[in-house]
This record gives structure tokens, C-alpha cells and sequence, in this order.
């Protein structure tokens, strides 16, 4: 195997995980920069929220928690679909916009934590359906007979 290829199989592996990582470290910075040094209760806030974002995620797309899980190989039609641009900026959007919120209302700060670590984590896996599904559109009208210049 080609050091290309070695290289286009291991960003393949990490591309999921980098996506989310880069989500959610921007939404903790984000509530950092607002609220200062969290406090234990808010790192709890924000793990349990993120925790409970993956379990409500992992119980709708496998049918429950206590179920058989089989991992396929990842399927992907076109290599955008690995970047994540959308789906990551869209959710630290929306990550700002639940802080700035959350404090104009005067939500409790363990609240908001948890809030934030919830939706990063839903909305980063939801988003990622967003791109997926325009990658695989874009990519089938791409190679659409009528498409190709050579049959002109």
C-alpha cells in the first residue's frame, strides 16, 4: 500500500471523530470564554449533557440501548463528505447562540453546560446526515449521463 493510500485510509478512519472533537472543544471553549474556569458542576453539566445527547441518539438509530450492535464498513461517495465544515460550524453557531440565550435568560450556569454539551453532540450527528445527504446528491447529479462533458 502507497503512503497515499495510507494516508487516505486513516483520515477516513478519523474523520468522524475529528469532526465531533473539533465541535465539541469549540463549544466548551465557547462557555469558557463566557463564563470563565467551569466549575466542577458545569464539567459534570457538560459531560452528562453530551452523554445524554450520544444515549438519546444511539436509543433512536439502533431501536434501544441493550440491542446487538454490528458495525459496517463506512460508506462514503465523495471525500467533502469527510471535511465536516457544515456540520461543525453550524453546530458552534448554535452552540453560541444556546450560551447567549441561556444568558439572557438567566439560566443557571450548570444548566447551560449541560444544554451546550447536549447539542453539540445531537446536533453535530444530525448535521453530519445534512452533508452525507448533500454529498450523495450532489455526487449522483455529478455523474449523471447528461452531466458528462464527453458525451457532448
Amino acid at each position: 500500500m502507497s503512503h497515499r493510500d495510507r494516508l487516505a485510509r486513516t483520515l477516513l478512519d478519523e474523520s468522524w471523530a475529528y469532526g465531533y472533537t473539533l465541535t465539541i472543544w469549540g463549544a466548551g471553549a465557547f462557555l469558557i470564554a463566557e463564563f470563565g474556569v467551569p466549575s466542577h458542576l458545569d464539567v459534570i453539566g457538560y459531560v452528562t449533557g453530551s452523554l445524554l445527547g450520544f444515549a438519546a441518539l444511539t436509543w433512536y438509530g439502533f431501536g434501544g440501548l441493550l440491542v446487538s450492535v454490528e458495525r459496517d464498513s463506512r460508506d462514503i461517495r465523495s471525500a467533502v463528505e469527510m471535511v465536516h465544515l457544515f456540520a461543525t460550524f453550524c453546530n458552534l453557531l448554535g452552540a453560541l447562540a444556546t450560551i447567549w440565550l441561556a444568558h439572557a435568560l438567566s439560566a443557571p450556569e450548570a444548566a447551560v453546560f449541560g444544554l451546550v454539551g447536549f447539542g453539540a453532540t445531537v446536533g453535530y450527528s444530525l448535521l453530519l446526515l445534512v452533508e452525507e445527504y448533500v454529498g450523495e446528491r450532489y455526487l449522483d447529479d455529478a455523474t449523471r449521463p447528461e452531466n458528462d462533458v464527453e458525451n457532448e
